[in-house]
Protein backbone atom coordinates (compact mmCIF):
# COMPACT_ATOMS: atom_id res chain seq x y z
CA UNK A 1 0.00 0.00 0.00
CA UNK A 2 3.08 2.27 0.78
CA UNK A 3 4.65 1.88 -2.23
CA UNK A 4 1.31 2.43 -4.70
CA UNK A 5 0.90 5.87 -2.21
CA UNK A 6 4.53 6.80 -3.36
CA UNK A 7 4.25 6.16 -6.74
CA UNK A 8 0.98 7.41 -7.04
CA UNK A 9 2.45 10.75 -5.98
CA UNK A 10 5.50 10.83 -8.16
CA UNK A 11 3.14 10.26 -11.04
CA UNK A 12 0.85 12.47 -10.52
CA UNK A 13 3.24 15.31 -9.68
CA UNK A 14 4.49 14.88 -13.29
CA UNK A 15 1.36 14.60 -14.75
CA UNK A 16 0.35 18.04 -13.79
CA UNK A 17 3.54 19.24 -14.65
CA UNK A 18 3.26 17.55 -17.93
CA UNK A 19 -0.25 19.25 -18.66
CA UNK A 20 0.45 22.44 -17.83
CA UNK A 21 3.98 22.46 -19.72
CA UNK A 22 1.75 21.19 -22.98
CA UNK A 23 -0.57 24.08 -22.63
CA UNK A 24 1.71 26.87 -22.11
CA UNK A 25 3.67 25.67 -25.20
CA UNK A 26 0.12 24.87 -26.76
CA UNK A 27 -1.25 28.63 -26.44
CA UNK A 28 1.66 30.66 -26.16
CA UNK A 29 2.92 30.26 -30.06
CA UNK A 30 -0.60 31.31 -31.10
CA UNK A 31 -0.30 34.12 -28.49
CA UNK A 32 3.20 35.17 -30.26
CA UNK A 33 1.41 35.32 -33.57
CA UNK A 34 -1.06 37.04 -32.32
CA UNK A 35 1.15 40.31 -32.38
CA UNK A 36 2.28 39.76 -35.90
CA UNK A 37 -1.28 39.31 -36.72
CA UNK A 38 -1.91 42.51 -35.07
CA UNK A 39 -4.36 40.66 -32.68
CA UNK A 40 -6.80 40.21 -35.85
CA UNK A 41 -7.84 36.53 -34.39
CA UNK A 42 -6.12 34.90 -37.25
CA UNK A 43 -5.25 31.41 -36.46
CA UNK A 44 -1.52 29.75 -37.01
CA UNK A 45 -2.62 26.57 -37.55
CA UNK A 46 -5.14 24.76 -39.28
CA UNK A 47 -7.48 23.47 -36.43
CA UNK A 48 -7.60 20.17 -37.43
CA UNK A 49 -3.61 20.37 -36.73
CA UNK A 50 -3.93 21.84 -33.40
CA UNK A 51 -6.80 19.91 -32.39
CA UNK A 52 -4.61 16.88 -33.32
CA UNK A 53 -1.87 17.91 -31.69
CA UNK A 54 -3.92 18.48 -28.66
CA UNK A 55 -5.47 15.22 -28.26
CA UNK A 56 -2.61 13.17 -29.12
CA UNK A 57 0.34 15.24 -26.85
CA UNK A 58 -2.88 14.51 -24.15
CA UNK A 59 -3.46 11.18 -24.86
CA UNK A 60 -0.48 8.79 -25.73
CA UNK A 61 2.50 10.93 -23.33
CA UNK A 62 -0.01 9.92 -20.27
CA UNK A 63 -0.46 6.66 -21.49
CA UNK A 64 2.75 5.36 -22.39
CA UNK A 65 3.81 6.96 -19.45
CA UNK A 66 1.34 5.33 -16.69
CA UNK A 67 2.06 1.96 -18.27
CA UNK A 68 6.26 2.05 -18.68
CA UNK A 69 7.22 4.24 -15.55
CA UNK A 70 8.63 2.44 -12.75
CA UNK A 71 11.01 4.40 -10.14
CA UNK A 72 12.37 0.90 -8.73
CA UNK A 73 12.21 -2.98 -10.54
CA UNK A 74 9.09 -4.56 -9.96
CA UNK A 75 9.51 -7.93 -11.10
CA UNK A 76 10.73 -9.44 -8.39
CA UNK A 77 10.95 -13.39 -7.42
CA UNK A 78 10.38 -12.90 -4.03
CA UNK A 79 7.64 -11.02 -3.00
CA UNK A 80 9.07 -10.82 0.73
CA UNK A 81 12.47 -9.44 -0.73
CA UNK A 82 10.49 -6.52 -2.50
CA UNK A 83 8.34 -5.88 0.72
CA UNK A 84 12.15 -5.98 2.77
CA UNK A 85 13.01 -3.21 0.09
CA UNK A 86 10.69 -0.94 0.33
CA UNK A 87 9.46 -1.27 3.83
CA UNK A 88 13.13 -1.17 5.37
CA UNK A 89 13.82 2.69 3.43
CA UNK A 90 11.97 4.89 4.73
CA UNK A 91 13.77 7.51 2.84
CA UNK A 92 12.28 6.29 -0.23
CA UNK A 93 8.98 7.94 1.27
CA UNK A 94 10.35 11.15 2.12
CA UNK A 95 9.83 12.46 -1.63
CA UNK A 96 6.46 13.44 -0.87
CA UNK A 97 6.88 14.89 2.69
CA UNK A 98 9.97 16.99 1.16
CA UNK A 99 8.35 18.20 -2.19
CA UNK A 100 11.12 16.74 -4.65
CA UNK A 101 8.02 15.89 -7.34
CA UNK A 102 6.05 19.60 -6.98
CA UNK A 103 6.35 22.38 -5.42
CA UNK A 104 6.46 26.10 -6.61
CA UNK A 105 10.51 26.13 -7.95
CA UNK A 106 9.50 22.72 -10.17
CA UNK A 107 6.50 24.44 -11.65
CA UNK A 108 7.55 27.85 -12.68
CA UNK A 109 10.80 25.95 -14.04
CA UNK A 110 8.83 23.46 -16.20
CA UNK A 111 6.64 26.87 -17.57
CA UNK A 112 9.58 28.49 -18.12
CA UNK A 113 10.63 25.59 -20.02
CA UNK A 114 7.28 25.90 -21.96
CA UNK A 115 7.47 29.87 -22.92
CA UNK A 116 11.28 29.38 -24.08
CA UNK A 117 10.26 26.40 -26.62
CA UNK A 118 7.12 27.93 -27.67
CA UNK A 119 9.21 30.71 -28.55
CA UNK A 120 11.71 28.95 -30.20
CA UNK A 121 8.88 27.18 -32.30
CA UNK A 122 7.54 29.90 -33.38
CA UNK A 123 10.13 32.49 -34.09
CA UNK A 124 12.20 29.24 -36.18
CA UNK A 125 8.96 28.32 -37.91
CA UNK A 126 8.15 32.54 -39.43
CA UNK A 127 11.77 32.55 -39.93
CA UNK A 128 11.71 29.44 -41.91
CA UNK A 129 8.87 30.86 -43.72
CA UNK A 130 10.19 34.23 -44.60
CA UNK A 131 13.32 32.19 -45.93
CA UNK A 132 11.10 30.32 -48.65
CA UNK A 133 9.30 33.71 -49.14
CA UNK A 134 5.95 32.92 -48.17
CA UNK A 135 5.40 35.81 -46.23
CA UNK A 136 5.36 39.60 -46.93
CA UNK A 137 4.90 42.90 -45.39
CA UNK A 138 1.54 44.20 -46.51
CA UNK A 139 -0.31 41.04 -44.76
Amino acid sequence: MFVHGREAYRRNSFLMLYVFYKNFLYVTTQFFFGFNSAFTGQTLYEPFFYQMYNICMTSIPIMFYSVFDFEYDKQSEDQKEKAKTFMGNFNLYSIGLNHECFDIKIFISWVIYALVQAFCIYYLSMLGLAELGLTNSDG
